[in-house]
């Protein structure tokens, strides 16, 4: 305490008149760095909601945008399977004029070749030279032959296109439609 009775009261005065002094300053300086952070921190935030709303508003873009080539394929692909199903209807028409439905293949070889399009296993060659032609299974006349390639062309021919779309549709992702192209 000998330091302290060397002060006067007044000189304790302005100590004490000097350290609140000293801490207003601090509080003050304190409170306005607290106001700059949460004044940086409103402004990050608002930055982070127009990235998020940004980023949002391109995903939109993209969904619209993928959207519009899905329809656009898709239409074309329909337009494709219609064409191929009128061709079909009108090549069996023409195959019914120009065949005279006589007997092309035996009921035995329309045996093999239907277990051999069911994944069953067929007789071997060998048995099947070897025993009587099987009559319980049919026959198929030229125009059913016909009619089956037609069938299996179309067939073909729709899955080509399916796949040709779905290969567009992966392959040129820019691409919104056939229309675009010209």
């Amino acid at each position: 305490m000998k330091f302290l009775s060397n002060f006067g009261w007044f000189d304790m005065l302005l100590v004490a008149f000097g350290m609140s002094l000293g801490a207003a300053a601090a509080h003050v300086y304190d409170t306005a760095q607290i106001e700059i952070a949460k004044a940086n921190l409103a402004g990050i935030k608002a930055q982070h909601s127009d990235q998020q709303a940004q980023a949002t508003q391109a995903a939109l873009v993209r969904l619209q945008d993928a959207n519009q080539r899905a329809n656009a394929l898709q239409t074309s692909l329909d337009l494709t399977e219609q064409r191929l199903a009128t061709t079909k209807t009108e090549l069996n028409n023409e195959i019914q004029k120009s065949t005279t439905g006589r007997t092309c293949l035996n009921g035995r070889t329309v045996g093999l070749l239907n277990r051999a399009a069911a994944g069953s296993e067929p007789a071997t060659l060998s048995n099947a030279a070897s025993g009587p032609a099987e009559t319980s299974t049919g026959f198929a006349t030229d125009t059913d032959i016909a009619a089956w390639i037609n069938g299996a062309a179309a067939q073909y021919n729709t899955c080509r296109a399916r796949l040709d779309a779905l290969i567009d549709w992966h392959i040129n992702p820019a691409k919104a439609s056939p229309e675009h192209e010209q």
